[in-house]
């Protein structure tokens, strides 16, 4: 398999569900949640594992958008009620100790205020 990682978009009304990182850079980069696929894994079944174990929800009409730069996207619906209350919270993972940082950001932002959004083209095909 080529591609290495996958993601998926999640919408609601005009916002996109990101994941807010640090760029090579050191400047602030929003992703689609998602994660490496794995040997025993398509692509599909990452994003639907991603939503599952990292925010507890499911999800529904998966679709693929296309590849960008290593990265397969997917566009889905939430299956289920959503059950964070804020805009933007953060995720805490105690297996590893890690935490992840979302936020649902309208799709004019990444145009209006020059947010990046990754992977690369993925904005011009929304």
């Amino acid at each position: 398999m080529t591609d290495t990682r996958a993601a998926c978009l999640v919408r609601r009304d005009a916002e996109l569900l990101v994941v807010e990182t640090v760029g090579s850079s050191g400047g602030r980069v929003y992703r689609p949640p998602g994660r490496a696929v794995g040997a025993d894994d398509t692509p599909e079944d990452a994003v639907t594992a991603t939503f599952e174990d990292m925010l507890g929800v499911a999800l529904e009409w998966v679709a693929p958008i296309g590849s960008f730069d290593g990265t397969v996207v997917f566009e889905a619906d939430l299956g289920a009620v959503w059950p964070y209350t804020e805009e933007g919270f953060t995720v805490y993972d105690p297996d590893t100790g890690d935490t992840t940082r979302l936020a649902w950001l309208h799709r004019d932002d990444f145009r209006k205020y020059g947010e990046t959004i990754e992977p690369e083209g993925l904005l011009a095909e929304l």
